[in-house]
């Protein structure tokens, strides 16, 4: 494979007749998934787009998302997926930055994005996956059917030369600063990480995945091209809202894998441990991410589902699944890490801006390189000189490599809190609170001025399970005997949720914002 839209492509040949996706609303070969995307991708070529241009996608996890997906790659555009709930500002701040010409979505989207506001003046084309609408004028682009765009099409493959170092997804990123970065991935980064996975997993054409992680991200995105690189079949839709027909299509669909976070997985676990079990009995192996998973947990699911190969990665969009492990291969003993350096992965641990390694078992920055890192950030030149440097990615992530070439996460450089010169890493913190009882999600931060002292200091935020109460007193105990006495938060509050992202991951300057609210709003009154 030469591009990403071979996978698609080389697939309708290899594996015509087989299964390829399904959703709630149907399912298609690969011969189908072939045909389709390359209708649409004549359709959007003779629409006027062109190579090289972006194409925005906006839809829910579908067989019409990946459709539509591959439709932008196999016409050589630049595909842009974003979250299928983008909302109005956020689509025009995405415009503003890589001016695209056209935007595949559905009615509904399409209906919330322009409740009262004119779409981005860039965008000429709304291309509707369901329909309606066909030839509507708006001020700024035409509607169109993807039905008729595709049946004016012959239903034959389309393949133009693409060049493997071009573009074929720009994907925005915010990581959790909510500043959105976009990550130019040409065909080579994609492809170079993808045969490291297909590789560490094992697939095989009779796998089969059941994948709710959204798909406008790199880790639901990744399985779905995995899956179809290998023949196998993927069952998508959005997240676990509906977390009974998702187990049950677990089990109809004969799922092999079941990919998802850390969060996810522990909801499951406390509230649907026993159905898991039973219908998750074909299931071999599950990747999880977007945050570390507890020890704990990793002990719970393997006792529940002991034929699981439990596996869990270390990546970022721009550095896609740099380090991989089996945790239920290598042992409790390897739990928290994140596993070894993938093939042509290079992984460095320096002191922050300094360029030499540190020694084994020092903790610095992360720094990556390889074929599947990019150049820079799309069209931002302060972002890119601050994290690309001399061909390596400086990640901001904490860790240290071990003797044997593992890599151990401890924290991100921005989020340490600074308690009197000493310094506080906040994951350390919330992995001893969530052994507490009772607590089922935590998030630490540093605030200012609790209880009239002057310098930053560790605050928790607690989400507590039913009947859970709170003990300032037991939890600074339980705290005290694992951790420093300046680590140990001064306060506790509970709170509804932890403010994260779709891919699991604290938003910290959100979650600061919140318990700076909570602490400054007056005590309520005996």
């Amino acid at each position: 494979m030469k591009s990403v839209a071979d996978i698609v492509l080389q697939g309708a040949e290899r594996f015509g007749p087989r299964q390829a996706l399904a959703d709630p609303a149907g399912t298609v070969t690969y011969a189908q998934l072939g045909t389709e995307a390359s209708q649409l991708a004549r359709a959007l070529r003779a629409l006027g787009l062109m190579p090289g241009q972006r194409s925005l996608l906006v839809l829910p996890n579908s067989v019409a998302f990946v459709r539509a997906h591959f439709a932008n790659l196999v016409a050589g555009l630049v595909s842009v997926p974003c979250d299928a709930g983008v909302t109005a500002e956020t689509l025009a701040a995405l415009a503003a930055s890589c001016a695209p010409q056209c935007l595949l979505t559905d009615r509904a989207s399409y209906a919330r994005l322009t409740g009262g506001v004119a779409l981005p003046a860039s965008i000429r084309h709304v291309v509707l996956m369901d329909g309606s609408s066909a030839g509507a004028e708006t001020d700024c682009s035409q509607v169109w059917s993807a039905a008729d765009l595709m049946s004016a099409q012959p239903a034959e493959l389309y393949r133009e030369p693409q060049d493997p170092a071009a573009l074929a997804a720009l994907m925005y990123t915010t990581g959790t600063t909510g500043r959105p970065k976009g990550v130019p991935l040409t065909h080579v980064n994609i492809l170079s990480a993808l045969r490291s996975i297909v590789d560490f997993v094992g697939y095989t054409p009779e796998d089969r995945e059941v994948v709710i992680l959204p798909l406008s991200h790199n880790f639901g995105l990744g399985h779905v091209y995995c899956n179809l690189m290998s023949g196998g079949a993927v069952y998508t839709e959005p997240g676990l809202a509906r977390v009974g027909r998702v187990l049950k299509a677990v089990e109809s669909f004969r799922a092999t894998g079941f990919p998802g976070t850390p969060l996810g997985f522990g909801m499951l676990l406390d509230q649907y441990g026993p159905v898991l079990a039973q219908k998750g009995r074909s299931l071999r192996f599950s990747v999880i991410n977007s945050a570390p998973l507890p020890p704990e947990r990793a002990a719970q699911l393997q006792a529940l589902l002991p034929q699981l190969d439990i596996m869990v990665y270390y990546g970022l969009t721009e550095a896609s699944r740099t380090a991989f492990i089996s945790l239920t291969r290598s042992g409790p003993g390897s739990y928290r890490s994140v596993g070894r350096p993938m093939p042509h992965v290079e992984v460095q641990v320096r002191p922050p801006g300094e360029p030499a390694a540190l020694p084994v078992g020092e903790t610095g920055e992360i720094v990556i390189r390889g074929p599947a890192v990019p150049a820079g950030y799309w069209e931002n030149a302060e972002e890119t000189n601050t994290a690309f440097r001399a061909g390596w990615l400086h990640t901001g992530d904490l860790g240290h490599l071990d003797a044997n070439g593992q890599l151990w996460i401890t924290g991100r450089i921005k989020d340490v809190i600074n308690v009197g010169g000493y310094k506080v890493n906040p994951a350390e913190v919330e992995k001893v609170l969530l052994e507490y009882p009772g607590v089922v999600d935590v998030g630490v931060v540093g605030v200012e001025g609790v209880g009239g002292l002057t310098s930053e200091n560790v605050v928790a935020a607690l989400v507590g399970g039913e009947g859970f109460a709170p003990d300032d007193t037991a939890l600074q105990a339980h705290c005290a005997v694992r951790l420093e006495k300046y680590k140990v938060p001064v306060r506790f509050i509970t709170v509804a949720e932890i403010p994260r992202s779709n891919t699991g991951k604290i938003k910290r300057a959100e979650l600061a914002r919140q318990v700076a609210g909570h602490l400054a709003a007056p005590s309520p009154t005996p």
